[in-house]
């Protein structure tokens, strides 16, 4: 019977299946971009026919196609074009890195670099216009924080933007101000809209050949499927066109696009609902940001930053303004993934979600919070009440350790970061990269769950050892976590007959080398829908 020969077979592996009973087999049959048969060598063998391809896996680990559950891929491809500021120790160097780019533009250009960490900096200050205007005088600038919500930009940037002395705070955002009340530069959360409104937005090519390298990266790195937050002013239907466009160029990665939420009313009066879409681009979540970042001291907190006494951080939204958003994306049918790091923007999301369920009921809903960095007990108990996602990016521990207790004091670190107290809680839990804030690589987040150690290998029993999870518990969250948050554990996550057939070739077995080891293992070969669409 012709029809059930495969049209590719994978043999001589250790596959990981991660299914019920977490077998370990050889081999893998694939039709049509699904599993035909997943076992034992002789079993595959059943199924091949002349045209079947055959790859020989050579004893290698495999693993289900890992999935980044929040990532922002366009923001990423725009920055590998951009100054990189991640291993810059000064603002001199930060200083000579941006003179190099301005060399080499146009007058008048804007310039643009990310990275940046006032914690890892010798002067140990925040970078100023004043700094920028030294090397940059006549180029707008903007160079933003590692975390994405602080950016310093120059004095041509403002000047553009007509923003001096007078210029008042935007709701939800903060004008870094001198004691003379001028403004130096430093730009947090909406107020970063202020200049952004005025920078030219990219072509189109331009966003496909963004894209276009991101999507090549991410493949590289093992990713299969990616949830990213990508937007553009222009409006909700060009993201979709985009990644349509490069899917129909043979560019291949599944993607689950969270929608910002500025596209909500557009979103909601549309007939896109989560899940719409097709097996390699689907509408998934309604967007939104809650606070900032803790590295930024924006993340909204319940009582004063232990470091800075009197500041507990930015409210993005108002709650009156987050509740109605929840609720009419709730009532509509979508799923709400909400960007909350500090325990009031956790605190004010659940309440948020819990509102909106006592009104309208709907019971899976799956709603989302993304990052829930500091938490406490009792917030804990709401995630496991309410069913909510907690959407971790496990890989924030091997920098944020360094500076985390300073910021909100030995009690409150003890309870956050504590992605053993979700699993242990029965709260369904995601891992991902939140690239370009942290690289792309799903191993680094899997080795930080691990080890909860820095990328140098200290402390040598890791930060908060009690959290530490299994190699299994942390691949699950980069499996099937980010399957399941996607309403997709039906497709993905496991290695089972009738799913996608999408998984990865490792080039060590991680689940018998020294966690330590972890840091350096590399996919040798990514495969979706049983196509390799990367090998070495």
């Amino acid at each position: 019977m012709r029809y059930l020969k495969a049209d590719a077979v994978f043999v001589n592996g250790k596959i990981r299946t991660q299914d019920f009973h977490d077998r370990v087999v050889q081999a893998i049959a694939v039709k049509d971009g699904r599993i035909l048969v997943v076992g034992q060598n002789a079993e595959v063998q059943n199924v091949c026919g002349d045209l079947t391809e055959c790859h020989d896996l050579g004893g290698r680990t495999v693993i289900p196609g890992l999935i980044d559950s929040h990532l922002h891929l366009l923001s990423f491809g725009q920055s590998l074009d951009r100054i990189v500021l991640s291993d810059t120790a000064s603002i001199e160097q930060m200083k000579r890195a941006l003179s190099q780019k301005v060399a080499e533009a146009e007058p008048q250009t804007w310039l643009f670099g990310r990275g940046w960490d006032q914690d890892r900096l010798s002067e140990s200050r925040y970078p100023n216009r004043d700094d920028l205007d030294e090397v940059s005088p006549d180029n707008p600038v903007v160079l933003t924080r590692a975390c994405g919500h602080v950016s310093v930009v120059n004095s041509a940037a403002l000047k553009i933007a007509n923003i001096d002395e007078n210029t008042p705070d935007p709701a939800g955002g903060v004008i870094d101000r001198d004691n003379d009340g001028r403004p130096t530069g430093i730009f947090r959360e909406r107020a970063m809209d202020l200049i952004r409104v005025h920078i030219p937005e990219p072509s189109r090519e331009e966003l496909l050949a963004c894209l276009r390298n991101a999507m090549r990266a991410a493949v590289r790195a093992g990713l299969t499927s990616i949830h990213t937050n990508d937007g553009v002013q222009a409006g909700l239907d060009i993201v979709p066109e985009l990644y349509r466009t490069l899917h129909r160029q043979g560019e291949r990665l599944r993607v689950y696009w969270d929608v910002p939420c500025a596209h909500a009313d557009e979103l909601l009066a549309s007939a896109y609902r989560t899940g719409s879409g097709d097996e390699y681009f689907k509408f998934g979540s309604v967007k939104m940001f809650i606070d900032g970042s803790l590295g930024g001291r924006t993340a909204a907190l319940d009582g004063w930053y232990a470091d800075e006494p009197g500041n507990n951080g930015v409210l993005v939204l108002e709650p009156a303004q987050l509740d109605e958003l929840v609720l009419r994306c709730h009532a509509a049918g979508m799923q709400v993934a909400a960007h909350a790091i500090g325990d009031r923007g956790v605190r004010l999301v659940l309440d948020a979600i819990h509102k909106a369920d006592m009104q309208v009921p709907r019971p899976g809903s799956r709603h989302r919070v993304i990052h829930c960095q500091i938490m406490t007990p009792e917030l804990y108990d709401r995630f496991a009440a309410l069913g909510v996602v907690a959407d971790i990016q496990p890989k924030f521990v091997t920098t944020d350790m360094l500076w985390a207790e300073n910021r909100v004091g030995r009690d409150k670190a003890k309870t956050s970061y504590a992605w053993k107290t979700f699993l242990d809680r029965g709260i369904p839990a995601a891992g991902g990269s939140d690239c370009p804030v942290e690289p792309i690589e799903p191993m680094l987040g899997i080795y930080a769950a691990v080890t909860r150690c820095d990328m140098q290998g200290q402390p040598e029993d890791g930060w908060m050892p009690e959290q530490r999870l299994s190699v299994n518990e942390a691949v699950r969250l980069f499996t099937q976590g980010g399957a399941f948050a996607a309403y997709e554990e039906h497709s993905k996550g496991t290695l089972e007959a009738g799913k996608l057939a999408d998984f990865v070739v490792l080039d060590s077995n991680i689940y018998e080398i020294d966690p330590m080891d972890i840091i350096g293992v590399r996919p040798v070969m990514t495969v979706i829908g049983g196509k390799v669409v990367y090998s070495v």
